[in-house]
């Protein structure tokens, strides 16, 4: 087997990167209609935090606002925890391995950065309210007063506590790789790092 590396266009390969995240990233579903959380879900990713070398790795939803940035709403957890600690991360998103079929997997590591209410009100309500997620939270608070769980007359006050409780995790990107596998042909290693980009082949 030869392995063959090649320089690739940066700005071309970010393309290629952005649109893979756009297409598989959950979604705003728009202005909610009935009770319960109506996002249009994507893929799991799983996110990777660590502290005191104890590894922790999560599957969840995640947003993409195309530049390779990546956002997580997340309540209070031991991801949270960890990368309080340990800023550094990796995410995976894949999907069932098939080798029958064209197939792409994203590997990327970066930096966490917790934004919330408390700590950057500004942005947590852009991101909250351009992902979707202020129309997702009240549909699921009228699913929880629908079941009795919550009062009605509660709404507003639930609303807000609830999104006093979350937070958005924003991964800045340091090193990505795009896998491509292909049938019967070689696997392409796609890796965009701080700017520059490049493209491993596998060879037959």
């Amino acid at each position: 087997m030869k392995t063959e590396k090649k320089e690739l266009d940066a700005i071309e390969l970010e393309k290629e990167i952005n649109e893979f995240l756009i297409e598989r990233a959950t979604k705003s579903g728009g202005k909610h209609t009935k009770p319960g959380c109506n996002l249009k879900h994507g893929y799991a990713c799983v996110l990777s935090t660590c502290h005191n070398n104890i590894p922790r790795s999560t599957p969840v939803d995640f947003f993409s606002d195309g530049d390779l940035t990546l956002w997580i709403n997340a309540e209070p957890g031991g991801k949270i925890a960890n990368i309080m600690r340990n800023p550094k991360v990796s995410i995976g998103i894949y999907e069932r391995v098939d080798h029958a079929v064209e197939q792409k997997s994203l590997q990327l590591w970066g930096t966490a950065e917790i934004i919330n209410l408390k700590n950057n009100p500004d942005l947590f309500n852009e991101k909250f309210i351009s992902f979707g997620l202020n129309e997702a939270m009240t549909g699921m608070i009228e699913k929880m007063i629908e079941k009795g769980a919550i009062p009605e007359k509660n709404l507003t006050e639930s609303t807000e506590k609830f999104t006093k409780m979350i937070n958005m995790i924003k991964i800045t990107a340091e090193e990505i790789t795009l896998l491509h596998m292909r049938p019967e042909k070689s696997t392409l290693r796609k890796i965009w790092k701080n700017g520059k980009a490049y493209q491993v082949d596998t060879g037959m």
